[in-house]
């Protein structure tokens, strides 16, 4: 059992999860082509993709197209690029 340790949660008490990480992305005419983590690995298949545009109205504006890919490894991914920044991330779901 988990003693109570008298503090009240706050803010910083909470992680964040599923945040995500940069990740550094070939691509050809805007579609990826390889995911360089470790070493190199190719994209075998792109499954799906989809773009989100949120918050226009905000002073960051949320502009993302998202590719669910099949690595040659057989691992699969959700990678992005932010439109309004320019990089590339990978998502965890």
């Amino acid at each position: 059992m988990v003693q109570d340790t008298g503090k009240t949660p706050g803010t910083d008490t909470f992680k964040p999860v599923n945040v995500p990480e940069s990740v550094r992305v070939e691509e050809v005419n805007g579609l990826p082509v390889a995911i360089r983590e470790k070493r190199r690995q190719a994209i075998a298949a792109i499954s799906d993709r989809w773009r989100i545009d949120d918050e226009w109205w905000r002073r960051g504006p949320v502009s993302r197209m998202y590719f669910s890919v099949m690595l040659g490894s057989g691992q699969r991914l959700v990678i992005y690029k932010d439109l309004v920044g320019g990089g590339w991330y990978r998502q965890g779901y």
